[in-house]
């Protein structure tokens, strides 16, 4: 974990500070929202339900289907995500490829964006870059970003793909694996980790308390009541001190960490817990112990 030291002090050189955390005004407080309890952002036709969150290089928007209902195309300029979690969905991008996608999967949509038919009642989460949305300034925390956090490193350049066209990625048929961290999934600007299901809560005597330096993770409860424990790094200054927060949440809700809070959630009520974590730029660390599932479809194209 960083530690962060004021103006004038030596120790400010030393491996994992966090430069200039004071003067920026501290870590920001996460950002917690449980759906169920909230207004959707828009209604569609059929009366599906559409919330929409944003953090800074990436915007994420859930949506839960009514059996057929359709969506057009959100014309995206880059590849986005379109997570399945339940029911099935009939995809077509903007070439008229179409894909008849069943839960639970990651489907990786070229450029141009792509329409959704709802061949059941069901969820999907729509994952692309805050700059091919529409939805940002929409989205219910929006004002965390009037001002860029300085905290946050920038998307980077994007990875080019060796695969054209949509891409599903079934996540029933990803091989349990102990060696492996969950069930990662890329794009060439986007990371999404979708972990095994889960049938019991998470022994309190294993949790697993980090912090990220310099990116945001946005964490997806589909299934099962979840507890986030979250604590806020000391910084010199003690008017900048928060309390160890522990928001408690249902399914499905979307919370977004800022650098560099110190987090970990907890599986703590249900039968079934269903969580997935999104990063954008993609993880190395993540890329370098060869836990990406479609790490090979990609290669970084420094032009950009």
């Amino acid at each position: 974990m960083s530690s962060t030291y004021p103006e004038g002090d030596p120790r400010r050189a030393l491996a994992g500070s966090v430069p200039g955390l004071a003067a920026h005004g501290g870590a920001r407080a996460a950002s917690v929202f449980d759906l169920n309890r909230e207004r959707p952002d828009d209604v569609l036709l059929r009366g599906s339900r559409c919330w929409a969150v944003r953090a800074q290089n990436f915007a994420v928007c859930l949506i839960d289907l009514v059996a057929g209902e359709t969506l057009g195309p959100q014309g995206q300029d880059n590849e986005h995500l379109v997570l399945v979690s339940a029911g099935t969905v009939r995809i077509t991008d903007v070439n008229n490829a179409t894909v008849e996608v069943t839960a639970p999967s990651v489907v990786i949509v070229p450029p141009g964006g792509c329409a959704l038919a709802a061949g059941s009642d069901g969820r999907v989460i729509l994952i692309s870059e805050t700059e091919d949305e529409t939805r940002p300034p929409m989205a219910r925390n929006a004002r965390d970003y009037i001002t860029v956090d300085p905290l946050i490193a920038s998307r980077g350049p994007r990875a080019a793909s060796r695969v054209p066209g949509l891409r599903v990625h079934s996540m029933d048929e990803v091989a349990d694996d102990p060696d492996r961290l969950g069930r990662i999934v890329r794009s060439s600007s986007l990371m999404v980790n979708w972990f095994p299901d889960q049938i019991k809560p998470r022994d309190g005597e294993m949790l697993s308390p980090h912090a990220h330096d310099d990116f945001e993770q946005c964490t997806i409860t589909l299934a099962g009541t979840f507890a986030h424990h979250l604590r806020t790094p000391w910084t010199s200054r003690m008017s900048q001190w928060r309390a160890d927060d522990h928001p408690r949440v249902d399914s499905p809700s979307i919370t977004i960490i800022p650098p560099p809070l110190v987090h970990t959630t907890q599986g703590v009520e249900g039968d079934l817990f269903q969580l997935v974590d999104v990063f954008s730029p993609p993880r190395q660390d993540f890329l370098d112990q060869g836990w990406v599932l479609n790490a090979d479809d990609y290669v970084t194209d420094l032009s950009q």
